[in-house]
């Protein structure tokens, strides 16, 4: 039986460029190299104020210095050991999950690609004594969960069930506006349940997304994002589940001081319940039988 103590967890997606490697524009591109290891270290910062492990899902492309797409704008859009260095020594110990090798769709390609794509992730993985058995799928595309034992895969994260979800399976457009819709209004934010499959592998739902904050994010406001989080939480210690909130470092691109003032809001509160006993931080491996 799955741990059924209330608990909070948070999952980061650390994949700078290869994040949109196929669809490629400028902007991005000078984010990621003038703002994203900022942001890393401001996290990291913060995390280790707050005592607060998280899972840093990781393309493992970056630590390979002969990627195929060094050449492309900047190689510290592509290569970062600097960055997974900090993490693996930083006072608090965060866990490294694997975001494949180079960020692949999983839903667009065979078998035997996402095989290859494992391998080298594991190769590279190695070279740094790193050992994940956490997955965090790229762009949350769940498929060929057959191949996950073979690479020594226990646990996955999965997207959350939230009713704009199901906006947008029917339209991009209106679901992207339904996100907006649920992240503005009350709308109850659910604490999960860990998954444990028949072949033995532990699925672990999101909760929310802390999303970015430019475009038409704009009208998300801090006081929105904070009460649905807190509401979760305060859900998950009542049902004793797990309330689970994920990101990308490039959510922190725009408005930055108001999302860090968000999430150490969280963090003040989620530790307050911690402090009374009333909540255990895990990172992802430790959803175990």
């Amino acid at each position: 039986m799955l741990n059924n103590y209330p608990s909070f967890t948070i999952s980061i997606d650390l994949e700078l460029a290869w994040g949109f490697w196929d669809k490629l524009n400028s902007t991005h591109l000078n984010n990621v190299v003038n703002n994203e290891r900022i942001i890393v270290d401001q996290l990291l910062k913060i995390f280790e104020d707050f005592q607060f492990p998280v899972t840093w899902a990781t393309v493992a492309a970056l630590i390979d210095n002969k990627n195929k797409m060094t050449n492309i704008f900047d190689k510290n859009a592509w290569y970062a050991p600097d960055i997974i260095e900090k993490i693996m020594k930083s006072k608090t110990k965060h866990l490294i999950a694997s975001h494949s090798y180079s960020h692949i769709n999983f839903n667009e390609n065979s078998k035997s690609i996402i095989i290859e794509d494992f391998e080298k992730a594991e190769y590279f993985f190695k070279t740094l004594n790193i050992l994940p058995d956490v997955l965090i799928f790229p762009r949350n595309q769940v498929a060929h969960l057959e191949i996950l034992n073979k690479f020594n895969f226990k646990f996955y994260r999965s997207l959350d069930k939230s009713w704009y979800k199901k906006v947008s399976k029917h339209s991009k457009l209106f679901g992207k506006v339904a996100n907006i819709a649920d992240k503005i209004f009350p709308f109850k934010t659910n604490p999960i349940k860990p998954i444990k499959h028949l072949n033995g592998l532990i699925e672990i739902p999101s909760s929310i997304l802390l999303i970015s904050r430019n475009g038409f994010k704009l009208p998300v406001t801090n006081i929105n994002m904070f009460s649905k989080i807190k509401k979760g939480v305060q859900r998950a210690i009542e049902n004793k589940e797990c309330f689970h909130l994920w990101f990308h470092p490039s959510n922190f691109y725009y408005k930055e001081k108001k999302q860090f003032e968000l999430l150490k809001d969280v963090l003040r509160f989620v530790n307050s319940k911690r402090e009374q006993g009333l909540i255990d931080i895990k990172v992802l491996d430790q959803y175990v039988t």
